[in-house]
């Protein structure tokens, strides 16, 4: 049986008693019927985690019995930010899932011309706790103890506007794009990806990002959904830079 991973949203410390409640406590005690003695791993998103026995469990609540920290580090070598185009409901909880299975350090969601998600303020906030949420069970899944930084969606122009200077590697997947990935020569480097949403880029859009110094990327023959063309660019990128062996 895998081990039981719980990401745990504030610092733990080793050798100590802690209290989930909330969410944690909830899938600990009713999702997995845990008890007392069992035992779980807990992480706090900053790496590293901590071996846990459970003590005692109520309604709301499950007591746990930190040990040491223990550091064990699987991210990838190659630091991935992703710029997305937010797309509707479900393919964007996919993409901030697989994408953070996959390794990537970064998400920023974007706001695009062809945009067919229009997120006003209180509704943004909501989505972007939403997936956060996702990426820390994605976590839990894959075996991370990092968890990816998800910035507040934003609109592209103003982010290729405050970013001008960033330093990295910047790729635009891009339908019939002259470049390839295995012709980037990406190893060490810091990937600035840059992903549309379900109407892709508009011509201005492209300009733009060719100006701020992102590269046109192809990827076959077949036109992909933004959903699969952020998890399948992500994949090949690791496989060809990362630690995808």
């Amino acid at each position: 049986m895998s081990r039981v991973r719980v990401h745990i949203d504030s610092p733990l410390a080793g050798t100590s008693e802690f209290r989930l409640t909330g969410d944690p406590a909830r899938y600990v005690g009713r999702a997995l019927r845990l008890g007392p003695y069992d035992k779980l791993v807990l992480f706090d998103g900053r790496g590293g985690e901590y071996e846990a026995t459970i003590l005692s469990l109520d309604k709301n609540s499950v007591t746990v019995t930190v040990g040491e920290r223990v550091e064990r580090n699987v991210e990838s070598p190659l630091a991935i930010h992703l710029l997305q185009g937010v797309s509707r409901g479900e393919r964007m909880d996919f993409v901030v899932q697989k994408t953070t299975e996959l390794g990537v350090q970064r998400i920023t969601p974007l706001i695009t011309e062809y945009s067919v998600v229009k997120l006003e303020a209180k509704r943004a906030e909501k989505r972007l706790n939403h997936w956060r949420g996702v990426a820390a069970s994605a976590c839990e899944q894959s075996g991370r103890n990092v968890l990816p930084i998800i910035d507040a969606p934003q609109p592209l122009r103003a982010w290729l506007g405050e970013h001008y200077e960033t330093p990295g590697t910047r790729l635009i997947m891009k339908p019939g794009g002259k470049n390839t990935i295995e012709s980037v020569d990406a190893k060490g480097a810091n990937l600035i990806l840059l992903i549309g949403p379900e109407g892709g880029f508009s011509d201005a859009e492209y300009e733009l990002a060719e100006v701020a110094g992102f590269k046109a990327i192809g990827f076959g023959n077949r036109i992909l959904r933004t959903e699969t063309a952020a998890v399948a660019a992500i994949a090949v990128l690791q496989a060809f830079y990362g630690d995808l062996t």
